[in-house]
């Protein structure tokens, strides 16, 4: 038989001597062990060998991965300035289009240049100017109505219940069978053509009686004035009656009728006073006779605002 070949690997060797040394468990007998392995001039050469090719491993310098860079996002002017315009925009949207959606959500509501009457279940008659809009209820013990825009002319069929009719902050209490109700820009109003009324508003009261016009705001109620009851109702033909009235307000009548909001410029012009018959049915021709009387301009800005300087 061939006698048997040494089948030992230094190297292999080695790295398993590498391994025992650094176990918890070893002791002197493994390192007298290792001792008399590397008697052999190969084995020690072997081991050598090892440590020297670990030491160089540990010896590079791991590089770091790179953090990714954070770039800042600078906000260019210009996209500052477009989306304060886009906010803007939609405000002015909100702001020209909200009576008209504000109408639309009403139970009863007109048109820009349109006149309704209506007839309720319990008897009353409501008679609706041009974009006017209400709410009501007749199911309980009291008729509750409310004026949202415009202005409603009210003949009321007294059936024993009490009549109320809420506008803003104030609650007008109807005692009378024909009384008008009004909102304007900047305050609102109640004529009583036949009967009486009680207006309420931040725990003051007055009294209206036939004749009289109450108007009030959010400063409170204002005293009671006379009227003519003979031209009060005139817009339900057609006509706005004038006897020495703000100018403002016919400008803002005929403004309404078109489906526009007034806005003047001078505030001198809308304290004018007027008188005459102003045809509502064709806003837009006595608009033009008025400016022309009154030497004013008129500008239509996108179909919403009557600007008159």
């Amino acid at each position: 038989m061939p006698a048997l070949q040494d089948l030992s690997d230094p190297n292999r060797d080695a790295l398993e001597w590498f391994a025992l040394l650094r176990r918890p468990d070893c002791d002197t007998y493994l390192h007298q062990a290792f001792a008399a392995w590397c008697t052999d001039p190969v084995n020690a050469q072997a081991y050598a060998s090892l440590e020297a090719r670990l030491h160089r491993l540990q010896a590079v310098p791991v590089q770091a991965r790179p953090r990714p860079q954070v770039s800042t996002v600078r906000k260019s002017r210009l996209g500052a300035c477009l989306g304060v315009l886009f906010v803007l925009g939609l405000a002015a949207l909100a702001y020209l289009y909200w009576p008209w959606a504000e109408r639309l959500a009403s139970q009863l509501h007109t048109e820009a240049g349109e006149r309704r009457m209506v007839r309720l279940s319990e008897g009353s008659t409501l008679h609706l100017d041009s974009a006017s809009a209400m709410n009501l209820d007749l199911r309980g013990r009291v008729r509750h109505l409310q004026l949202v825009q415009g202005q409603v002319l009210l003949e009321v069929n007294l059936d024993g219940r009490e009549l109320d009719v809420e506008v803003g902050e104030a609650r007008i209490q109807v005692f009378g069978t024909r009384v008008l109700v009004a909102r304007h820009a900047d305050y609102d109003e109640v004529q009583v053509l036949n009967g009486k009324a009680v207006v309420q508003q931040d725990g003051e009261q007055r009294l209206v009686s036939t004749g009289e016009r109450l108007s009030f705001d959010a400063q409170g109620l204002h005293r009671a004035e006379r009227i003519d009851v003979r031209t009060a109702d005139t817009w339900r033909q057609g006509h706005l009656i004038a006897k020495d009235l703000a100018l403002g307000q016919v400008l803002e009548r005929l403004a309404s009728y078109r489906g526009q909001r007034l806005w003047l410029l001078d505030e001198q012009t809308a304290h004018r006073r007027v008188s005459g018959d102003f045809d509502l049915d064709r806003p837009a021709d006595t608009l033009q006779r008025l400016a022309a009387d009154q030497r004013l301009t008129f500008h239509d800005v996108l179909g919403r605002w009557l600007l008159v300087r």
